[in-house]
Parts: structure tokens; sequence; C-alpha cells
């Protein structure tokens, strides 16, 4: 499967059937966080289908879901002054033991690209993530997602010379994946408006758990424990 070309079409895919969001409220008063968020989901899909592509889900995955609320947290401190918590500093140790862990599972089966690429994922996912939840204040938030994944897919096909025959190629997954996570993303959006952030976040980091269900036979012990630290670290860091 062409993990690009997927990530790419699924992106216009989830876009498509939010269009409407945005000709009835339309985002255009938050142009720059339009530019800057179209930028990070570019980074995202090169990164991510990058990392896929030189190492297994089952790392790749909880390395770039577990680290991005590490990101999210030290930006926290460092831009917006926030004093960290007992439970954060717990937590962030927590991660940090559970990602070494899974990590030196990667390291050791020669998967050091995917590892270094699901980190700057995590990287991107942290800043998408301040970036969406800074729009939603002010603007419709699943307008927002629209405009900035029709942005984020298009410069990510300029960025990477995309041809238009591996879209085509993707079409079929590329679809089945775009409605299932643009569904669950504008739902987290809706979750945003609704309920704390740090709460949504917590239970965004089950992913992990679920995202390693998907490939079982490849999975091994400290994989498992490691995404589980993982998990409760997250989860402290975003109490």
């Amino acid at each position: 499967m062409d993990r690009l070309g997927t990530l790419v079409v699924s992106f216009y895919v989830g876009a498509l059937w939010l269009t409407p969001w945005i000709v009835l409220d339309p985002p255009f008063e938050v142009w720059r966080l339009l530019l800057i968020n179209g930028l990070l989901l570019a980074s995202y899909m090169t990164a991510l289908a990058a990392a896929y592509d030189r190492g297994a889900l089952a790392v790749a995955y909880p390395v770039a879901r577990g680290s991005a609320p590490l990101v999210v947290a030290a930006l926290g401190i460092w831009l917006l002054d926030q004093v960290p918590t007992p439970f954060t500093v717990v937590g962030a140790v927590l991660v940090a033991i559970g990602l070494v862990m899974i990590g030196n599972v990667g390291w050791n089966t020669g998967q050091r690209q995917s590892l270094v690429l699901a980190l700057a994922t995590g990287a991107v996912i942290g800043g998408y993530t301040l970036v969406d939840a800074r729009a939603v204040e002010d603007v419709n938030g699943w307008a927002f997602f629209a405009m900035s994944s029709y942005l984020g897919a298009t410069l990510a096909i300029i960025g990477n010379r995309l041809p238009i025959e591996r879209l085509r190629a993707s079409l079929r997954s590329g679809a089945s994946v775009g409605l299932a996570s643009s569904t669950s993303y504008a739902l987290i959006l809706l979750a945003y408006t609704r309920a704390d952030a740090a709460n949504v976040a917590t239970l965004r980091s089950t992913s992990i758990l679920f995202g390693l269900a998907l490939v079982p036979r490849t999975l091994t012990r400290p994989l498992v424990v490691g995404a589980v630290v993982t998990v409760v670290g997250v989860a402290l860091v975003t109490l």
C-alpha cells in the first residue's frame, strides 16, 4: 500500500464531507492559523508515511502518539508559562520510560530511521493539537479542520512531488481511511468545545493500545508493557 498516497487522499476525502461547514461558517478570520496548520498537516503526512515505510506500526505508532502530549506539555510550559504539576512530572517520566522501552525494540530490530521519523511526527502532532485548540475558540472547528486538510494535502503533494497516478491508485484505501479518521477527529474537535482539552487528550491516548491490537502478531512483552506505561504517563501529563 502507498502510505503517503493513502494519507493524502484520506485528508481530501475527510475534508470533502465537512465542506458545507466552510460555506456556512468560513474560518478565514484565523488565516494565519490555517497556514500554520496546513504546513503542520503536510509535515505530519510526510513524516508518518515515511515512519511506516521504514518500520513496524507497533513501534512507530506508539512513539508518535505517545510523544505528542510531551510536546504539548513542554510548549505549554515554555510559551504559556504554565507551571508543571507533580502529576505532569511523574507522567512525563513514565512516558519517557515507556517510549524508551518501545524505542529499544525498534532500535534493536533495525528501525532507527522509523523511530526518528515517529518522534518527528509526535512533535508535529503536538503542534497541530495546540493550533486546533486555539482555533476552535474563534471559529467553527469542523470548517477549520476541512480547510486545513485541503491545504495540508495539497502542500504534501507539492512538497513530495506526488504524481496523480499514485493518488488514483490510493483512492479506495484513502477513502476508507479518510471517512474513519475525519469522523473521529471531527468528534474530537467537538469534544474540545464541551470538555477540558486535557481530558480529551487523555482519552485519545488510548488509541495507542487500540493501534497495537490491530497487529497482534508483531507484539512482544516490551512493546505491550511500554505502550501501557506510555498511556498511563500520558494520562498523568494531561491531568
